[in-house]
């Protein structure tokens, strides 16, 4: 019953990396959201609708983000951990750092 676990350590940290980069875009829609007036959006009630939903909105996102960062260290961190056990098996098969 020999099942072979095969991970790409590229594929995580990539993973990894591109979480933590949504979660930095996801933090910028603040500053994005406060540029707009209602002359950008060029009616009054439909400003107030985009104020109300990123008034309510905030709280989900800063959610989100803090659970999207975690995500992308976790990837990240599978990712070296798996590169380390590798490493770590390959030298214990050829008995790389042995005393003999």
């Amino acid at each position: 019953m020999s099942k072979k676990l095969k991970v790409s350590t590229d594929d995580l940290r990539t993973a990894g990396t591109g979480l933590r980069t949504v979660a930095t875009e996801l933090e910028g829609l603040d500053k994005l959201m406060d540029a707009y007036d209602r002359r950008t959006v060029g009616h009054q009630t439909l400003h107030e609708r985009l104020q109300e939903f990123s008034d309510g909105w905030d709280d989900n996102r800063k959610k989100m983000i803090e659970e999207i960062k975690g995500l992308g260290t976790l990837a990240h961190e599978a990712g070296k951990a798996y590169t380390e056990l590798d490493t770590a098996l390959y030298d214990a098969l050829i008995g790389k750092g042995k005393k003999k």
